[in-house]
């Protein structure tokens, strides 16, 4: 089956309660097996048999379909890919509003965003939304004082509009934040947490990363020790076979950190691959860590992931351990320096 469409869930959910086997196969390798058989246009009878073409040809290799998460992993990662759509729906929203106050409320137009876990006061005043009355007290006495339009002719409608979105969505990601914090409190991920704490990493990069790398297990042999495949046809300069470190690939590509070789003539390079999201939680984490200055009470494993980082941009630190205002390093290298922690994190 294909793993998206309005239905797929249903059929999957009744199926494995039927006690019948389930394979997925991702739509990428359906659209080249359609190419393959030299089909220009999609339907679903195409689509049928190009699935069946494809099961039939790789019935007995289970690694060419897509692993079925366990049922709480799923839920969970529906729930990352919810709270990552809010983020993505709520930027433009709050530029647009924030845009908007240097006109109506100049003061509060550089207002500082609250965690997660709560709504800026700021929002909740303008769509006149429920908040403590200290905070309301504090934002009225502001507007009173403004030199803005709101002062005189209140805000604008499209203005409260959009404070009225904001805080919706705002509302939407705590729950959702809560629901994160005790998934990770279960016992069953201690392994993981132990693993995470060491790096500092916070719930939504805890999170992302467990729902890519559970269980561990996949990416072992049935001793325990790391998958490895024997390459057919190719040995070492020792004449022993070549061996592939499947685990480890696998682990690099959850953690979107694989990288594939590419060559096109006298053109050789390579390309990053595997998951999106959880290269950009690495890259957040970095750029909290190292790209805002030193990290305040360091682990060992983040002091030296932060002096890699200051030697990757060319960065030198004074004796009291600061950045030396006369070496502050490369602007250029900052963004390929986080990007080096993202992966020195990923082999560690």
């Amino acid at each position: 089956m294909e793993p998206t469409g309005n239905y797929s869930k249903l059929w999957i959910n009744t199926l494995l309660d039927a006690g019948k086997e389930v394979r997925l196969i991702s739509n990428r390798d359906l659209t080249s097996y359609r190419k393959l058989c030299q089909w220009d246009y999609k339907d679903d009878y195409h689509d049928a048999t190009a699935l069946a073409y494809c099961g039939w040809l790789n019935i007995n290799n289970p690694s060419s379909f897509l692993a079925i998460r366990d049922p709480e992993i799923q839920a969970t990662y529906q729930l990352v890919l919810e709270h990552e759509r809010i983020n993505r729906e709520l930027k433009p929203l709050v530029n647009r509003a924030r845009n908007l106050l240097h006109t109506e409320f100049s003061e509060a137009k550089n207002s500082k965003s609250q965690s997660s876990d709560n709504v800026d006061g700021i929002w909740l005043f303008i769509s006149n939304s429920d908040q403590e009355p200290k905070k309301l007290k504090y934002w009225r006495k502001k507007l009173s004082k403004s030199i803005g339009t709101a002062n005189e002719s209140g805000f604008s409608s499209q203005l409260i509009k959009l404070a009225q979105t904001i805080c919706s969505l705002k509302k939407r990601r705590i729950p959702i934040k809560h629901r994160f914090q005790d998934f990770l409190l279960s016992p069953e991920y201690d392994f993981y947490r132990k693993a995470f704490s060491a790096f500092d990493l916070g719930i939504y990069e805890s999170v992302t990363i467990l729902c890519q790398i559970y269980p561990f297990e996949q990416f072992l042999d049935g001793e325990g020790n790391e998958l490895r495949k024997i390459k057919p046809r190719k040995f070492g300069k020792a004449g022993k076979p070549v061996t592939k470190r499947v685990g480890l690939n696998r682990f690099h590509a959850r953690l979107g950190k694989a990288v594939k070789p590419w060559e096109s003539g006298k053109k050789k390079g390579h390309i990053v691959t595997g998951s999106v999201l959880s290269r950009i939680r690495l890259y957040l984490w970095a750029h909290r860590f190292m790209g805002m200055g030193q990290p305040k009470d360091p682990k060992p494993s983040i002091i030296f992931l932060y002096h890699r980082y200051l030697n990757d941009i060319q960065a030198k630190l004074t004796k009291d351990g600061k950045i030396d205002p006369e070496r502050p390093g490369n602007n250029s290298l900052k963004q390929w320096g986080k990007s080096r922690v993202g992966d020195k994190l990923v082999k560690l």
